[in-house]
């Protein structure tokens, strides 16, 4: 078998604002979430695992990741 290395990330702070409506949505699934699951989630954590699944399902994502061989970050925009 042969593995690719392994990489690490740091944890990178990521400040913005959302819209107060989006805000009131990821509240109240946080509550849904404690319902469903039976455990507490805070909002932070809960945005993470979220953007976390978005990307690791989106197949046209993941196609043009594979395709570009760059990694995280490339093809990037810059603000």
């Amino acid at each position: 078998m042969r593995l690719k290395p392994v990489q690490t990330y740091t944890d990178v702070p990521l400040k913005g604002r959302v819209p107060g409506e989006l805000h009131a949505a990821l509240i109240a699934y946080t509550s849904y979430y404690r319902e469903t699951s039976g455990q507490p989630i805070e909002v932070w954590p809960l945005i993470v695992q979220m953007l976390q699944r978005f990307l690791e399902t989106d197949r046209e994502f993941q196609t043009w990741r594979r395709r570009t061989q760059n990694g995280p970050g490339a093809g990037s925009a810059t603000s």
